[in-house]
């Protein structure tokens, strides 16, 4: 741990899973959990790690340069880290994942996105002239590097690399071997850990499970026509052998049960109407049998499967009178979590449980953890710190 940190410190309930990391200057932003570890850039040039459980300060990073810690990835005992990053060119820095020290840098260049594959490590861009480049997670040492016109999506399986370039292809996440070509469509689910056997994919009105191995189509559900013609974006998986669909512009959303499913079964068909005079400012999320959206003029909407009301504005007070505008929202196991910037609550089964204060961290998305905790940031009362709070999700309670 480098002499020269800054004074990290943690308050933490006995055995609740609740803790606080302070943090001099207000300085933390974007937690990301990556296993049992949540990750958080401190002073704007650290990374520092606390154990997700008891909140245990595991390690704090030297200084790297504008890390991007949306950007953190984890192959087997390397925490990788963009770095430096733009709009065109990014640097990665590979960190030990049990002391925080730098193993490997690697300098600027278009390999923008990361994708942990094994004790691999897949930096890639979706531009186009899409690059890819295996790397070894321990040393960062280049395994092997190649190129295609466009890399329209990736997600990783195992030890396989799957890539949507204009059609569907795998590659050995070590050598780059290409392991087969087959089929069209989108890939789903990227970013996700999921069954390393199987991955799923949608296109020409169908939505796909596909071997890993050999790419072929082991189930195929279909959508109804009419409406496939007016889905937009490609949908969202959800729980329960559900996928979601919302457009933006078309205030429309949709809730479809296809797992198990030759054919599609609608659950929710709504849409906002045109008297709103606003548009959905990000995709609806689904949590239980609701689905929820926030629009641009940060209000809150929800619709229920069965439900005969469509689309119905909630009025985001807490008991306690604290109320939210929310421009960010975040799905967890059984809450929908808001923020504006000042305040974050949450909120389960179409109301609002709790509400507590941000501090004017601006609109920073909160972080579901596990099944019953919440991460956010705020500001110390005093304005000294930042803190990051890791709350009961049901009350918001903190330590």
């Amino acid at each position: 741990m480098p002499d020269d940190q800054p004074p990290l410190t943690i308050r933490a309930g006995d055995g609740s899973g609740r803790w606080t990391l302070r943090a001099p200057g207000g300085t933390l932003s974007s937690p990301v959990v990556v296993g049992d570890t949540v990750h958080v850039v401190v002073s704007d040039s650290r990374i520092g790690a606390v154990d997700a459980h008891g909140g245990r300060i595991r390690w704090c990073s030297e200084e790297l340069r504008n890390p991007d810690g949306e950007g953190i990835v984890r192959a087997t005992g390397t925490v990788v880290v963009p770095v430096n990053r733009d709009y065109e060119r990014s640097g990665f820095v590979g960190l030990d994942a049990e002391t925080g020290e730098v193993r490997w840098k690697r300098r600027r260049s278009r390999l923008r996105q990361a994708a942990a594959a094994g004790s691999a490590v897949v930096l890639w861009n979706d531009e186009d002239g899409g690059q890819i480049t295996g790397v070894d997670a321990s040393t960062g040492e280049t395994l092997w590097e190649d190129e295609f016109g466009r890399i329209y999506g990736l997600l990783v399986r195992g030890g396989t690399v799957i890539l949507d370039t204009a059609g569907f292809r795998a590659l050995d996440a070590r050598t780059g071997d290409e392991l087969w070509q087959n089929g069209y469509g989108d890939l789903l689910g990227q970013g996700e850990e999921a069954d390393a056997a199987l991955f799923h994919t949608w296109g020409a009105g169908s939505l796909c499970v596909r071997a890993t191995d050999t790419g072929e189509v082991l189930r195929r559900t279909s959508f109804p026509k009419r409406v496939v013609k007016r889905l937009g974006p490609p949908p969202a998986l959800v729980d329960g052998g559900r996928v979601l669909f919302s457009q933006a512009l078309g205030r429309r959303i949709r809730l479809f049960a296809w797992s198990g499913r030759d054919r599609a079964e609608p659950l929710i068909g709504v849409r906002l109407g045109l008297g709103r005079f606003t548009s959905f400012s990000q995709p609806a999320v689904c949590v239980g049998d609701r689905v929820y959206a926030t629009t641009w003029r940060h209000r809150l909407y929800v619709a229920e499967t069965g439900g005969r009301r469509g689309l119905r504005r909630l009025r985001l007070a807490a008991p306690d009178g604290r109320a939210v505008r929310p421009r960010e929202m975040a799905a967890g196991h059984r809450h929908v979590f808001v923020s504006d910037g000042d305040m974050v609550g949450a909120v389960r089964d179409g109301r609002l449980l709790w509400a507590a204060a941000a501090a004017g961290v601006w609109a920073e998305r909160p972080v579901p953890l596990g099944t019953d905790r919440v991460l956010f940031l705020a500001a110390s009362r005093d304005r000294t710190g930042g803190l990051l709070h890791c709350a009961d999700a049901e009350t918001g309670r903190r330590v």
